[in-house]
């Protein structure tokens, strides 16, 4: 039976702690569906928002890399997921990051990430008549434009919750980089979307990943999951010289966001090679474009953010064939909803690649 009300925590203007706060559970809808939040994992850009690097606007419930249960649906949903396959009361499933129109001038070019109207989870204002906005709560509420997947049988929360950000977005990068299949690839930074993305390189058929990282512990963990070789940037551009014989890399994911590492791909790509930018998500110091190295190298410069909902549909078939990696071992610990204050000091560690919020968990 359905609770009357769920626990939110907060994120306002004190931008320190949490505040728990309780409201009333409302009925879904027209299309909307009620869902009990079984995990959320503390993202990235959760923590910069967390720490002021971010604009944000508070009061809000941060969180969006959540997986959870469908509790009830609104009177007029069909009851489809985006596949088209049925849904029910009870089904494990994940979502798209932005909820779209489909019908404005970014939909309809193939960008809803970027639609008009959009509505973003874990981003949004909160409203105390409409409070279920982030994964920081027991409860979210699944809007009009939401495009929903079922997670693949079997497959657990510490995988299935970083699946509609951290891997749909790889998946974004990697359909825009194009056929890998013989490729020299270079993924700098090893965090959570550098592991991924060197899972991703060896499975679409690159035949040698280089990562780069600042950390030799996460540099090791990246070689768990696919790199060949590692390196920390000082000996980067040695790296890539030897392994190319002077070549340079035919493709590199700079997934960091540091102005340096941008500035290093131009050392290390090669003839005809692509730089794709996903880690830019908040603001940094304006970095100069070698235009000449970009014209004499023919070089292309892609920048990605979020994704289109094929991606996250790609990202869960990824994700089922790749079980043998130890996806567990990346959600380094669990807290309740309750300690969210102490899951985001060790949110902000490089210890961990994610921390996870879940009141479902055996703490």
């Amino acid at each position: 039976m359905m609770q009357d009300s769920g626990l939110v925590a907060l994120f306002g203007e004190k931008r320190s702690t949490f505040e728990m706060s309780n409201f009333k559970l409302k009925d879904p809808v027209g299309d909307q569906i009620l869902v009990k939040v079984e995990g959320c994992t503390i993202c990235g850009s959760d923590v910069h928002s967390f720490l002021g690097r971010r604009s944000v606007q508070v009061p809000t419930v941060l969180g969006h890399e959540i997986a959870g249960r469908i509790v009830s649906f609104g009177s007029g949903n069909k009851r489809t997921d985006y596949s088209g396959d049925h849904l029910e009361i009870g089904d494990f499933i994940t979502w798209s990051v932005v909820a779209n129109c489909d019908n404005c001038i970014y939909c309809k070019r193939g960008q809803p990430q970027k639609c008009d109207s959009n509505f973003k989870y874990g981003h949004k204002k909160h409203n105390p008549e409409d409070p279920w906005v982030g994964g920081l709560a027991e409860y979210i509420l699944l809007v009009h434009g939401t495009k929903i997947f079922k997670i693949p049988e079997g497959l657990s929360l510490e995988v299935a919750c970083p699946a509609n950000c951290t891997t749909a977005t790889n998946v974004a990068a990697f359909r825009v980089a194009g056929n890998l299949a013989g490729k020299v690839v270079l993924i700098m930074g090893a965090g959570m979307l550098g592991v991924t993305a060197c899972a991703m390189a060896k499975l679409y058929g690159a035949k040698l990943v280089i990562v780069c990282d600042t950390n030799e512990k996460r540099l090791l963990k990246a070689c768990e999951f696919g790199a060949d070789q590692s390196t920390l940037p000082a000996g980067l551009s040695d790296v890539v010289s030897n392994l190319t014989a002077g070549l340079g890399v035919d493709i590199i994911f700079e997934l960091t966001g540091a102005p340096v590492a941008f500035q290093n791909a131009f050392e290390c790509v090669g003839i005809g090679g692509k730089i794709i930018l996903v880690g830019s998500v908040f603001p940094s110091a304006p970095v100069g474009l070698p235009m000449e190295i970009v014209v004499r190298k023919l070089l292309s410069i892609e920048g990605i953010h979020n994704y289109i909902p094929e991606d996250l549909a790609h990202a869960l078939e990824f994700l089922n064939q790749t079980r043998h990696l130890p996806w567990e071992s990346l959600v380094g610990k669990w807290f309740k909803l309750s300690d969210v204050d102490l899951a985001f000091q060790l949110a902000q560690s490089p210890e961990y690649y994610r921390v996870g919020i879940s009141d479902a968990m055996n703490h």
